[in-house]
């Protein structure tokens, strides 16, 4: 069972039906839609396609959001631009679209002018070009190019050390949202979270649409790393945004962080991803450096429950190949999982009593895996958070469910009809695991339920069973 999630970004080099019929069938758990590029048309196409091929295929695959968020972005023009060191460059700001030259480039965010002061650095595409603040005047700021290079259109801007007043959530992002949510999408993915503030007109609207998508925060401020708890207790999971946190800060200090992320959401047992630049070469060669192979395996050794794929996958020349070759590198490094993990202490501050029993129960019993039925997908959360190397089986009655679990690290899921009895339920359960050719006969499972309805009641049951013949539960244990 592979514990470590996959989530790639689908663009342009991805969303053709065969791709993404390749990517899924390999291993693909989490597919992301970048609501900062490309038309709401696009996206309601692509993920219906996912979909569709999650259908036809029998796995279930999850859909993220990446809202836009307070990103300061180039506006968009023709071309490419090379920016000379030395050269003298004026930002134009209030633009979405305008004419850009070696000397003069759009910028889209007006205030950037009256918030940006002489000395202060300005930092574009991710952080290859530097720029030095030399003076501001009505909606122009005037820039002397440190380190030059080629530009393009709607590359990022990053400004250390200057908070932009941006909200989190801005028009742009409540619809951006709201497009996601008619799409029906398992995780909403917030951008330059700095305080748990950040995440609450998120949350309004989850609740008002009646949604049950999961909030991801994305680490990627130094704000937010002063509010990391805060941040992580209104989340269900976070990402550590690796390209503009290592923009903000300097870039020595982005492995420290990025432990001190994962630690702290594992603690807590949410799920947590690590993104961005993990198999940056794949964007043009056929295979990865030893670096990032390297990258990719530590992550995983100091807990991050998921890895994702950027370019590689959206504009990338080689995007299955840099998909497989991500699975491969998870499947190695999980193979010392279990020696290198440290169990979480989930169980003392987000889990109930019945799953710590149920995982402590299938522990002494050695079974050979766990059932935990979940209306919501938040049991089977708590149950994973402990960190266990038995396999999980999330037991639902929601599609939706089963492709949210899929963020979850070592579980899968089945769809079951829920029964008036949760022992029913879940004896149908494990004939379906069975069937699947994910139990044998003699097997242990310890199933994880409600009562008396397995998953619509509150969970408080934890049984053993032994496989029988053709898959019928011989018995209690």
């Amino acid at each position: 069972m592979r514990r470590t999630r996959i989530v790639a970004t689908i663009g342009p080099a991805s969303c053709d039906e065969d791709s993404l019929r390749t990517m899924i069938k390999a291993g693909l758990d989490v597919a992301r839609l970048n609501y900062s590029h490309g038309t709401d048309e696009w996206r309601a196409e692509v993920a219906g396609r996912i979909r569709k091929i999650g259908e036809e295929c029998d796995i279930h695959v999850g859909i993220l959001a990446d809202l836009p968020g307070p990103k300061l972005r180039l506006g968009y023009f023709d071309g490419e631009q090379i920016l000379e060191a030395g050269a003298q460059l004026t930002l134009q700001c209030g633009y979405a679209e305008g004419v850009a030259t070696s000397t003069t480039l759009p910028v889209e965010y007006l205030g950037l002018a009256e918030e940006l002061q002489p000395g202060d650095p300005v930092l574009l595409s991710d952080g290859l070009i530097q720029l030095e603040v030399k003076s501001s005047q009505g909606n122009e700021v005037i820039c002397e190019v440190i380190e030059g290079g080629p530009i393009s259109q709607r590359k990022g801007i990053n400004v250390p050390g200057t908070v932009v007043k941006l909200p989190a959530v801005g028009p742009r992002d409540e619809e951006a949202l709201r497009h996601a949510l008619s799409l029906g999408v398992e995780f909403i993915a917030v951008s330059y979270v700095r305080t748990a503030e950040d995440i609450q007109p998120v949350r309004r609207i989850l609740d008002e649409a009646e949604s049950e998508a999961w909030i991801i925060s994305k680490i990627e401020h130094p704000m937010a790393l002063e509010s990391l708890d805060e941040i992580i207790n209104s989340s269900d999971a976070v990402m550590v945004a690796r390209g503009d946190l290592g923009v903000e800060i300097p870039p020595e200090e982005v492995p420290m962080a990025q432990e001190r992320i994962v630690k702290s959401a594992r603690s807590r047992g949410l799920p947590v991803i690590v993104a961005t630049q993990m198999l940056e070469s794949m964007v043009i060669n056929p295979r990865p450096t030893r670096a990032e192979v390297a990258d990719v395996a530590n992550a995983i050794r100091h807990g991050a429950t998921g890895v994702m794929l950027s370019g590689e996958t959206a504009t990338g020349q080689h995007p299955v190949e840099a998909l497989q070759t991500m699975l491969r590198i998870t499947r190695r490094a999980e193979i010392e999982w279990a020696e290198l993990m440290v169990p979480t202490d989930a169980k003392l501050l987000l889990t109930r009593a019945v799953a710590h029993a149920g995982v402590t129960l299938a522990g002494i019993a050695e079974a050979d895996r766990i059932l935990v039925a979940t209306q919501h997908g938040n049991a089977a959360r708590l149950v994973s958070a402990h960190s266990t190397s038995i396999p999980i089986t999330a037991v639902t009655n929601s599609p939706s469910v089963a492709r949210r679990v899929m963020l979850l690290p070592g579980v899968d899921a089945i769809l079951c009809k829920e029964e008036d009895r949760g022992s029913t339920t879940m004896r149908n359960a494990i004939r379906i695991v069975f069937e699947n050719n994910r139990l044998e006969v003699g097997n242990r499972v310890v199933a994880i339920s409600g009562s008396p309805k397995a998953m619509s009641d509150p969970t408080s049951t934890a049984r053993l069973y032994r496989v029988g013949e053709d898959g019928v539960v011989v018995g209690d244990e």
